[in-house]
């Protein structure tokens, strides 16, 4: 799945409305722009490769059903993100939806959705890159729910915290206090790791 940038407000508008009025290849381009940051998001929810691909189908098939209850366009990320977000909450209510220790499989897999590394990278600075993303990953699937969502949409999918703010429906002073949080804990355990190998 190649990774595609947003689109322009404009053109989002435009798909979004053609969309709307049942337009199937316009929704396919929607698709094709959000999949991989919705996948991306789910996959670090839930830890889960197979589970993160059910709920981003799951997802789109929402949005497409939903689609005429968005009013307005330039905000169809923030709605699917929301979308997305509850999928998680409704699937795994009751109890942590991540994992606690990630295999070698799973982290090919996070290596591969993240592309932290690249074939310019000399092996053992690929080796290391994969064992930070381990050690990151193992620190966020030890976030609380509240933490875990607003650090991974801010620090992973890079979205604004006025947008967030909006996709979890808290207050913005709220999400700037939780990400702060969440941060040092992800900080710290970075800290740890680094010190060790040294």
């Amino acid at each position: 799945m190649s990774l595609s940038s947003s689109p322009s407000g404009d053109h989002l508008t435009e798909l979004v409305s053609k969309a709307k009025r049942g337009d199937v290849d316009a929704f396919q381009n929607l698709y094709k722009f959000f999949s991989r940051k919705i996948l991306n998001y789910l996959f670090r929810m839930t830890g889960s490769r197979e589970e993160s691909e059910d709920l981003a189908q799951d997802t789109f098939i929402q949005a497409y059903k939903k689609l005429s209850s968005l009013r307005e366009p330039l905000k169809f990320q923030s709605w699917l993100f929301r979308i997305a977000q509850n999928n998680v909450y409704q699937k795994h209510r009751g109890r942590q939806p991540l994992i606690e220790s990630i295999d070698e499989h799973d982290l090919t897999e996070w290596s591969e959705l993240q592309q932290l590394t690249t074939p310019q990278m000399e092996p053992e600075a690929q080796a290391l890159s994969v064992e930070l993303e381990a050690v990151i990953a193992r620190a966020i699937s030890r976030l609380t729910e509240k933490y875990r969502t607003v650090f991974v949409l801010s620090a992973i999918q890079r979205i604004s915290y006025q947008e967030i703010s909006g996709i979890v429906n808290r207050s913005l002073a709220s999400v700037k206090s939780d990400i702060h949080r969440a941060r040092i804990v992800v900080r710290d355990k970075v800290k740890e790791y680094m010190s060790d190998r040294h």
